[in-house]
Parts: structure tokens; C-alpha cells; sequence
């Protein structure tokens, strides 16, 4: 019987001791703080990559920005030095008007007059052009060349 009542005793100490050690709520609470610290660094870590991701979008959108100034500026002096040699054909026509005479006068005289005027306004619209945004370049460019070509077309048909 002592042997049975010892036997009890023990198993009740290692039981109440196995029971007594984890209080009621401690697991839980450590599980709680365990899945919030998971969340506090899922977080920092998906911040971290999307700080990174914006950084490396900003790169690409300031290459962008500088590959299209760099295009709309090649752009502009390209046609800027078109414009100037149609300033010597222009200067030629004037010199033409000068030493004619009668209706051949008359008419240079008349296409001159449209001639400075289609190239003032396309030396207006081409400085104009500096100042267009990537979003609406592609018909800033294609209206500037219609005007050139227009003038060009004026220049070489004048007599």
C-alpha cells in the first residue's frame, strides 16, 4: 500500500509540476508575440522591396527624361541648320528681286513675302518646340515638319 500511496504521490508531483510550469495563456501569448514580430519583419521586408522597386522605376524615368531631351535637342538644332540654309536661299531670292524687273519682280516679290512669313513662324513654333513634354512630342515633331516642308517647298519654288 505505502509503495501504491508513494506511486500516487509522485505521479501527482510530476503532474502538478509538468501543469504548474506552463501558467494558462503563457504558450498563447508567446505565440501571439512569436506572429507579431513575423509581421513587423514581412512588413519591413515588403517596404524595403518597394523602396527598392521605386528607386530603381526613378532611375529608368530619369534615363528616359534625358534620352528624350537629348532627342527633342538633336531635333531642334537639327532643323535649326536647316532653317539657316534656307535663310541663303532666301538671301538669294532677295537678290534675285533686286535685279529683276516687270512681272518677275512682281512675283518674287510676292512669294518673298509668303516666304518670310511661313519661315517666321516656323522659327516661332521650332523655339516653341523646346519647351514641349515627352507626351506630345510626337505631334509637335510631326507638325514642325509639315511646316519645314511646306517652306522648303515655298523656298524652292520661288523664282
Amino acid at each position: 500500500m505505502m509503495r501504491r500511496l508513494g506511486t500516487l504521490a509522485l505521479t501527482g508531483t510530476l503532474l502538478c509540476g509538468v501543469g504548474c510550469d506552463n501558467k494558462p495563456g503563457v504558450t498563447e501569448q508567446q505565440k501571439e508575440t512569436k506572429a507579431a514580430q513575423d509581421n513587423t519583419e514581412a512588413q519591413n521586408r515588403a517596404a524595403r522591396e518597394s523602396a527598392s522597386a521605386q528607386a530603381e522605376m526613378d532611375k529608368k524615368v530619369i534615363a528616359a527624361q534625358k534620352d528624350f531631351e537629348k532627342t527633342r535637342e538633336d531635333y531642334r538644332h537639327e532643323r535649326q541648320k536647316d532653317l539657316d540654309d534656307l535663310d541663303v536661299k532666301i538671301a538669294d531670292i532677295e537678290a534675285k528681286g533686286k535685279t529683276a524687273t516687270g512681272a518677275t519682280k512682281a512675283h518674287i516679290d510676292q512669294s518673298l513675302a509668303a516666304i518670310r512669313s511661313q519661315r517666321a513662324a516656323f522659327a516661332m513654333d521650332l523655339r516653341a518646340a523646346d519647351s514641349a513634354n515627352a507626351s506630345s512630342w510626337d505631334s509637335e515633331k510631326a507638325r514642325l515638319d509639315k511646316e519645314y516642308d511646306s517652306l522648303k517647298s515655298a523656298t524652292d519654288k520661288a523664282p
